[in-house]
């Protein structure tokens, strides 16, 4: 057995813990205006057949309680109440602590917002009760991110076509707005602001990577930062001048943030560390080797 399949055999539990918390956020997000329509129907469909974990006898419940309150009519407040406390049995922390899995479920809701490619005051008016009554996450950058981009809803009690928009677009970063809000799992350049499009350094330059790539394995990344002068290494410390995000991503990252070194990367930047954040693409761009 290889390295890799090691290692796949060893995430293969916690991955499939994420996909549920993560499909549990996307059916609260559905319903958390009392709503669903028919995109968002297509976009379970399209969910629980993209997802194996969901064809397991014990989900039948929740489709047989979700078909119930599924009307033209809407879902009364205390069918809502009563079916999230449904979803709340089917939430899985025996691989992750609750707080990470309580981000899954977040980015969930946000892929279930925006699903039927529509978002609505409605909507984020219950998205902002949630972040409030959910504040224990508080210091997780996809929250920081949400949490401040509803400021004015919760200023003016409205929003402006134009933070719709914005919000839309940072939700867009995370969720594939155009696929049933399926999350991302392919990192791209232009998806979030983070990333340093800049001149980069490579001359005694410290780089470290995350994620998979679809060019090269971690030893021929290795190489190549080497024999463009710079330094390779495995950990993040506060001597990296860049962390690098493999275009693949990372099916075994705890949530959508890119993994933990992003976490920490952003956490540093805020005490004023300079590291800075690139892709994998921009990286080889640099180097020229695309």
């Amino acid at each position: 057995m290889t390295k890799k399949q090691i290692i796949d055999s060893y995430m293969a539990n916690a991955i499939k813990d994420k996909n549920i918390n993560s499909f549990l956020g996307f059916i609260e997000g559905i319903a958390i205006d009392g709503k669903i329509n028919v995109k968002e129907i297509e976009a379970i469909i399209e969910w629980h057949n993209s997802l194996a974990e969901l064809h397991d006898p014990h989900f039948e419940r929740l489709f047989k309680k979700l078909s119930e309150i599924t009307t033209v009519d809407g879902i009364s407040d205390e069918e809502k109440n009563n079916f999230f406390k449904v979803l709340q049995l089917f939430k899985s922390n025996e691989f992750y602590k609750k707080h990470t899995a309580d981000v899954q479920r977040l980015h969930g809701i946000l892929a279930g917002l925006v699903c039927d490619r529509s978002l609505t005051i409605s909507e984020l008016s219950f998205l902002n009760l949630w972040l409030k009554d959910n504040d224990h996450l508080e210091d997780d950058l996809l929250y920081q991110e949400v949490f401040t981009a509803l400021k004015p809803l919760r200023i003016n009690k409205d929003l402006t076509d134009a933070q719709i928009s914005s919000i839309n677009k940072l939700i867009a970063r995370y969720v594939d707005v155009d696929n049933h809000g399926q999350l991302k799992k392919v990192v791209e350049s232009e998806d979030n602001p983070d990333f340093y499009k800049g001149q980069l350094q490579l001359e005694d330059a410290v780089y470290c990577f995350t994620g998979a790539s679809s060019r090269f394995k971690k030893s021929e990344w290795k190489d190549l930062v080497q024999n463009n002068g710079a330094k390779f290494v495995d950990d993040m410390t506060m001597s990296v001048n860049y962390l690098v995000i493999c275009n693949k991503g990372n099916t075994a990252w705890a949530h959508v943030s890119y993994g933990r070194k992003f976490e920490q990367a952003k956490k540093w930047q805020k005490d004023g560390v300079n590291i800075k954040i690139i892709t994998e693409d921009d990286f080889v761009r640099w180097v020229g080797i695309e």
